[in-house]
C-alpha cells in the first residue's frame, strides 16, 4: 500500500511540475515590457549593426545609471565617428566639421529601435504581440516575439530577447510579405564591466554643448485637413515654413508610438505628375496632386497606407 502511494504521489508531481513550469512563462506583453525596462535601468555595452538597403553600419552603444541619471554614448563605429551623449534628459550631437549641440530628449533615438522604447499597454490596442518559441544566438536562449499590427496598415517587427538580461539581441522590421526592411543585430555585449564603468563615469563629468533653443510650436490653422488615420495614430506636432517669396510647406506629424509619418502640403508647380510613389527599405514618399496643391506623405509605412492617408486629405 505504501509503495503504491509513493508511485501515486511520484506520478502526480510529474504532472504537476509541467503546470508549474508553465505558471512561470510570461506574455507577450510582459516580455516586451521587461525589455523595454532593462534597455532603460542595466548598465551594459553592445556593439551591434543596422543591415538595410544603404548598407551596413556598425554602432556601439553603452548605458548606465550614475547617481540615479541614465548616461549613454552612441558612436558610429566608420569613419564618421559621429557620437551621441545623452546625460538625463539632454542629448548632446558630435561629429567632425559640425558644431556640437544638444537637445531635450528622454533617450537617443538614433539607429535604436523605435519598439524598444514603446509603450506597450497602449499598443496593444491596436497591435497583436505573438510568442513565436524560443532560439538561440550562439548559446544565449531568447524568446522570439512578433509585433503585428491588426489592421495591416503598417510594418511588423520580430524581436529574439535575451532570456536572461531581456536585452533585445535582434530586430527584424518586416513589411507584408515577411521580407526584413531593416535589421538591427546584436555582436557582442558586455554586462556592468569595471572598465565599461569607469569610461562612463568619465563621460557624466563632461560638460556638454549648449541646449539648442527651439521655438515652441503654435497651433496653426491650415486650409486643409485628414479626415481619416490608420488606428492609433495621433497629430504629434505641426509647422508652416516659408520655402520660397509668397510660398510655404505646412506639415503635420503624427506618431502611433511605434511608427511615425508626415503630411506636407505645398502649392504644385506646372506640369507636375499627378501622382509620385516613391519607396526605399522602411522609408516611403508618395506624392499626389490635388487641385493647386501638392500633397505629400512620407514617413515608415506601406505605399499603400501613405496613398490612402494622401486620399484622406480634403481642402477647405
Amino acid at each position: 500500500m505504501k509503495d503504491w502511494l509513493s508511485a501515486l504521489f511520484f506520478l502526480l508531481g510529474g504532472l504537476f511540475l509541467p503546470l508549474h513550469s508553465y505558471a512561470k512563462e510570461l506574455s507577450a506583453e510582459t516580455l516586451l515590457t521587461d525589455m523595454g525596462n532593462a534597455v532603460k535601468s542595466l548598465p551594459y555595452e553592445l556593439s551591434f549593426i543596422i543591415v538595410n538597403p544603404q548598407g551596413i553600419t556598425p554602432i556601439r552603444y553603452r548605458h548606465v545609471i550614475i547617481d540615479n541619471q541614465p548616461i549613454a554614448q552612441m558612436i558610429q563605429m566608420d569613419n564618421s565617428r559621429r557620437e551621441i551623449i545623452r546625460k538625463g534628459n539632454q542629448v548632446s550631437y558630435f561629429e567632425p566639421g559640425f558644431d556640437s549641440f544638444s537637445l531635450e530628449g528622454a533617450y537617443i533615438v538614433d539607429y535604436l529601435p523605435s519598439v524598444v522604447f514603446a509603450n506597450f499597454t497602449k499598443l496593444q490596442s491596436y497591435y497583436n504581440f505573438i510568442k513565436l518559441g524560443r532560439t538561440h544566438i550562439g548559446d544565449i536562449s531568447c524568446q522570439v516575439i512578433r509585433v503585428i499590427p491588426k489592421d495591416n496598415s503598417r510594418f511588423s517587427y520580430i524581436l529574439l530577447i535575451d532570456e536572461k538580461s531581456k536585452l533585445p539581441l535582434r530586430i527584424d522590421l518586416l513589411d507584408s510579405k515577411n521580407e526584413i526592411l531593416e535589421q538591427f543585430r546584436v555582436v557582442s555585449v558586455d554586462f556592468n564591466s569595471q572598465a565599461l564603468l569607469k569610461s562612463m563615469h568619465v563621460i557624466a563629468s563632461l560638460n556638454m554643448p549648449p541646449l539648442l533653443l527651439i521655438p515652441k510650436s503654435i497651433t496653426k490653422r491650415f486650409n486643409w485637413q485628414i479626415n481619416q488615420l490608420p488606428l492609433g495614430f495621433e497629430e504629434i506636432s505641426r509647422s508652416c515654413k516659408e520655402i520660397a517669396a509668397n510660398e510655404s510647406l505646412e506639415a503635420m506629424l503624427f506618431s502611433d508610438g511605434l511608427f511615425s509619418f508626415s503630411i506636407n502640403v505645398t502649392k504644385a508647380g506646372e506640369h507636375q505628375l499627378s501622382e509620385k510613389p516613391f519607396r526605399k527599405g522602411v522609408l516611403t514618399i508618395y506624392t499626389v496632386i490635388k487641385g493647386q496643391y501638392e500633397v505629400t506623405v512620407i514617413g515608415q509605412l506601406p505605399l499603400l497606407t501613405a496613398s490612402q492617408i494622401a486620399a484622406n486629405v480634403s481642402f477647405k
